[in-house]
């Protein structure tokens, strides 16, 4: 029984940290690094290296990359970094975090526990959907580098919808696959930087339909056409062969079960320091309340959010 009991105990032992960070973005990453590096026990979850950071085909505003570099090479290359450190990956999602008796307290999908002195929240941003029937039907997908090669040689007339960058780089990338790509947005003009809408203008086969609503999908058991609404034509439907959706993103957090104060949207409030209006709790990235939300400022926001955290923690022992 003893040997039980001290067996339960070194485990225990193992499983607390100073910091427990919520993602593998590069915010989340970015914290882990200097988390370990500041001489911390540091633990993140998360399942994919680099988060987000796949969708993006090429990652070209990142300095230190002439020519642009893969989203997903640019993660693989950070994660591996963070290993490098010895931060604790168990690459398992989290099913809540909360806190109790003084400490954070993570628990993953296995129903494993783990303890933290702090905690950094970095777990990015989720797609939002359309709320018009059907959208929750296959054949709606999210990311060209993931599903566009589905529709490879199949001659298909492919819909993206949205009207900033990742719209796009969405478009851009499917113009290669698709026989015809529609690019639908209901704003009288794009929010996408300059040079995305000039490549956009050289592809013969991109079509470009802006003050256009979707108000609807339909198809039986997957879609197969988009209807959409304009002032001057009224409704009509596109016959489609997939759909491709780029309208934003919502705060990812499902899991935190502890009380801080967002923004409307959701998005997680923080002083200059990065700390939520819970002691101890900080968020970096893209889930936190921002003005800017790019990879370059993420990684910044977790370099500074695992500073900070160390600051709070060393606070603690006044």
């Amino acid at each position: 029984m003893k040997a039980q009991l001290g067996e339960r105990e070194e485990r225990m032992a193992g499983n607390h940290y100073d910091i427990i960070i919520v993602g593998t973005g590069p915010s989340g990453l970015t914290a882990a690094i200097y988390g370990q590096r500041l001489g911390m026990k540091v633990i993140a979850f998360g399942d994919i290296p680099g988060g987000n950071l796949y969708m993006i085909e090429r990652l070209m505003n990142f300095p230190g990359f002439v020519g642009g570099v893969p989203g997903a090479q640019f993660g693989a290359t950070v994660f591996a970094q963070a290993q490098a450190e010895d931060v604790n990956f168990p690459m398992t999602r989290l099913e809540r975090l909360i806190h109790q008796d003084n400490a954070f307290v993570a628990v993953d999908v296995n129903g494993e526990r783990y303890e933290g002195r702090s905690a950094i929240v970095a777990c990015g941003v989720v797609p939002r959907m359309l709320k018009v029937p059907n959208a929750d039907k296959p054949g709606i997908y999210f990311c060209s580098l993931c599903d566009g090669p589905l529709f490879r040689n199949k001659k298909a007339t492919i819909v993206v919808i949205g009207g900033g960058n990742m719209a796009g780089q969405e478009a851009l990338s499917l113009s290669n696959i698709a026989e015809r790509v529609l690019l639908i947005y209901h704003g009288s003009k794009f929010k996408m930087e300059a040079v995305m809408r000039k490549a956009i203008e050289k592809k013969a086969n991109i079509e470009v339909l802006l003050g256009t609503t979707v108000v609807a999908f339909k198809g039986e058991e997957r879609v197969n056409g988009v209807v959409v609404s304009t002032e001057k034509e009224g409704q009509k439907e596109i016959a489609v062969d997939g759909v491709f959706m780029a309208v934003g993103w919502g705060p990812n957090l499902e899991m935190l079960n502890i009380s801080v104060e967002k923004t409307e949207e959701g998005y997680i409030k923080t002083n200059q320091k990065l700390m939520s209006s819970f002691p101890g709790l900080f968020a970096a990235g893209d889930v936190r309340d921002t003005d800017i939300r790019q990879v370059i400022t993420a990684c910044a926001d977790g370099a500074r959010a695992a500073t900070y955290a160390l600051e709070y923690l060393e606070g603690m022992k006044d």
